[in-house]
């Protein structure tokens, strides 16, 4: 019995496309169905595969059917029926609350800049700030996100300072001095602390020819060459540019989380660093951390991080899930070769880990018209669909199918990847290629 809005799910695999034979007796395809993944709908009095590729008539309750992960049929000579098809209860169009699909999404590390930059150089006015002598400035970065929690048990954060020098001895004000001695302070600071820099690159750019061409002050890691290579620049910074020099900082999330891989895969191992972007946050404020009292230095969301999604970890654990309901629960104790015994180890073999995948959705209730209690109630039921891309044939069947059951009202709704930036296009201002850690590691 499912209670409020929760809905019992199941994951079929489907991953080799939708079975359109119409009338032939779906019984696992080719039976075996250890290399063989697909799905279909069956009319649940005759098991026959009804016009699926013209739907133009179907309106009937349906059954959902896939392939059994399981190449071997029985366990020893007693426990058998392993290569089963997965089937869903019995589907009424009318009670069909939701259908949708959710396509997979590379994840997005964040990326912030501070000061100028070769994309906001040009409107020096919002963005350029003119640090003077004789002062100190304090750069808060605030990182937060599954990674840091994991990390730290908290989200963390570092106040990075910078002291620009003594004015000369005859100024009669003080005057304004090479912005990179700011920014290589900072940069040199966060990169240097123990709390924030396994979580974020810090990239110092600088133009010495009013913004017709932009460098690099080191490489961004916290690496010990890069720490000396600004190091060497605070030290000496007549080396290069002047108080005309424009500079900023590009902040780039970045992280790398501790994965096992399958001879050590337990369903509760956590991902959520894995694909999970950190997310940043910074402001100049005061030695005592107030931010509101200063103007004229430009923080911009250059590339906003993104959620990873589709990925063959999570699907995997959905399911293990889904067999533990048939009663083929996932082997997690000393021995590990009893997975093999068991027929465990197949469901690597029909997702691969380290791939993505689109996924459908179909979500419907099952009414009880008899219930003890006298109260009318329903089961939820949510039909997990995993499949190698989108299915054109299998969206225009379920249009047709809901259209002739009258429930036209429930359409394919789509839920793709967000923009990287803030640009409702979809474009990004940056360079928002993610960085070398969110690649998948294998």
């Amino acid at each position: 019995m499912s209670y409020f809005n929760h809905a019992f799910q199941k994951t079929f695999v489907a991953t080799d496309g939708f079975y359109k034979t119409a009338g032939a007796y779906y019984n696992g395809i080719n039976g075996n169905i250890g290399t063989d993944f697909k799905f279909t709908f069956v009319d649940p009095n005759t098991w026959l595969v009804p016009d699926v590729d013209g739907a133009t008539t179907v309106a009937c309750p349906l059954v959902l059917v896939s392939s059994s992960i399981h190449p071997n049929d029985k366990i020893g000579p007693f426990h058998g029926g392993y290569s089963e098809t997965v089937k869903s209860k019995t589907i009424n169009p009318k009670y069909i609350s939701r259908f949708y699909r959710v396509d997979p999404c590379t994840p997005q590390n964040a990326q912030i800049t501070v000061g100028l930059n070769q994309d906001n150089f040009e409107d020096p006015g919002t963005c350029q700030k003119d640090f003077l002598c004789g002062e100190t400035y304090y750069l808060r970065v605030d990182i937060k996100g599954s990674p840091v929690l994991r990390t730290l048990s908290r989200n963390t954060y570092y106040t990075a300072d910078a002291y620009t020098g003594c004015c000369a001895a005859d100024a009669l004000a003080p005057t304004a001095v090479n912005p990179m001695i700011v920014y290589a302070n900072w940069a040199y600071n966060l990169l240097n602390s123990p709390l924030i820099n396994p979580f974020i690159q810090v990239h110092v750019t600088y133009s010495t020819d009013a913004g017709t061409t932009w460098e690099e002050l080191g490489d961004g890691t916290s690496s010990q060459a890069n720490l000396a290579t600004l190091l060497a620049f605070i030290q000496n910074p007549a080396s290069i540019g002047d108080a005309t020099t424009l500079a900023g900082l590009i902040i780039d999330g970045a992280y790398v989380d501790t994965r096992f891989e399958t001879c050590t895969f337990y369903p509760n191992d956590s991902i959520l660093a894995y694909i999970e972007p950190v997310k940043i946050y910074a402001s100049e404020v005061d030695y005592t951390g107030e931010p509101c009292t200063f103007t004229g230095l430009c923080v911009t969301n250059q590339c906003l991080p993104v959620q990873g999604a589709g990925y063959g970890e999570n699907i995997l654990r959905s399911l293990i899930l889904t067999e533990a309901y048939a009663q083929q629960p996932f082997y997690t104790g000393m021995d590990l070769r009893i997975r093999e015994i068991t027929n465990g180890t197949d469901v690597f073999n029909a997702i691969d880990k380290n791939s993505t995948y689109t996924r459908y959705y179909i979500q419907h209730s099952v009414p009880r018209f008899n219930n003890p209690t006298g109260t009318f109630d329903n089961d939820q039921y949510l039909l997990e669909i995993v499949t190698d891309g989108t299915v054109a044939d299998f969206e225009t069947f379920m249009t047709n199918w809901l259209a002739n059951a009258n429930s036209s009202c429930v359409g394919l709704e789509v839920f793709g990847c967000p923009n990287c930036g803030e640009d409702p296009a979809g474009s990004c201002p940056g360079d928002c290629t993610p960085v070398e850690p969110f690649t998948p590691v294998v």
